[in-house]
């Protein structure tokens, strides 16, 4: 059995899997208005515990669902089952002391849903299930956020200041965008259609940060958070140009651990603008 099933080996997924709920958690604290509350603090501890175990539980299933092997299916169910066990427990946990984060079910079961349906079609890692499974992602920064305290589900979503909901879509295109940025350098590296698909999306992207992030600057504040998340998204689009070409002249050595470290200093910045969010 050459993976552990216990512990996910897609690596360039935990920068999604944990940026956007860290970052929310910041937030939360910043626009919380009481720090005295024990039971907002117990829900914000278990939240983060709830989607890294769901991550794994969703990993295991992943393993479990595509080998054939009676020996490996059996070695992968357990660790399916304690994860599935313990994402129940944290999320009934956060839901027993704010039932009304249910609302956010109407967005995460769906997308769930065609993250499941990939993996019963074994197309785990196909375009339309990466993208689901990062807008889920980008959603846990405003779901920290709604269990703040600040404003009561459902009107949170109109009480909500602009930047938040900016900030949210901003890590959600980001992180979509390196999908199609890393299947140019990978997968699709010879696909020259499929690389003007990125590029046009990385435009696109870098239009529409720029557009939300003048309107909730008109909102009120979000200047330094508003021009790092500018700044990530410039340099995302420009690496979208010029690094696929770099990489199909060198492909061994373009391997996928060098694309992400080259990724880290883009989500440092991201991390850092989303962390800002409502502070400058």
């Amino acid at each position: 059995m050459s993976t552990n099933p216990w512990v996910p080996n897609q690596h360039g997924a935990w920068a999604m899997l944990l940026l956007p709920i860290v970052t929310g958690l910041i937030t939360a604290a910043v626009i919380a208005p009481s720090y005295g509350n024990p039971v907002q603090w117990l829900a914000l501890t278990f939240m983060p515990l709830a989607w890294i175990f769901g991550y794994a539980a969703f990993f295991a299933f992943g393993l479990w669902f595509k080998t054939r092997a009676p020996s490996r299916r059996r070695a992968y169910l357990w660790p399916l089952l304690t994860y599935t066990a313990l994402t129940i427990a944290c999320c009934a946990v956060v839901l027993f002391l704010q039932p009304r984060l249910l609302w956010w079910a109407v967005a995460f079961i769906p997308l769930i849903a065609v993250a499941v349906m990939e993996i019963f079609r074994r197309r785990p890692r196909s375009l339309i299930s990466g993208i689901s499974t990062t807008v889920a992602s980008a959603l846990m920064y405003i779901v920290a956020v709604s269990a703040s305290g600040f404003s009561v589900l459902p009107w949170f979503f109109s009480e909500a200041p602009v930047a938040i909901w900016v900030t949210t879509l901003i890590i959600g295109l980001y992180f979509t965008g390196t999908i199609f940025y890393v299947k140019t350098i990978i997968r699709e590296r010879d696909n020259a259609p499929f690389e003007n698909v990125s590029l046009r999306y990385h435009r696109i992207a870098l239009l529409l940060t720029l557009i939300t992030s003048v309107a909730a600057a008109f909102d009120g504040g979000y200047t330094a958070s508003g021009l790092l998340m500018i700044a990530v998204m410039a340099a995302a689009d420009l690496r979208a140009k010029l690094i696929p070409p770099i990489a199909k002249a060198n492909p061994r050595e373009w391997t996928p651990q060098k694309v992400g470290m080259w990724e880290i200093p883009l989500c440092l910045v991201l991390a850092l603008g989303a962390s800002l969010t409502l502070v400058v």
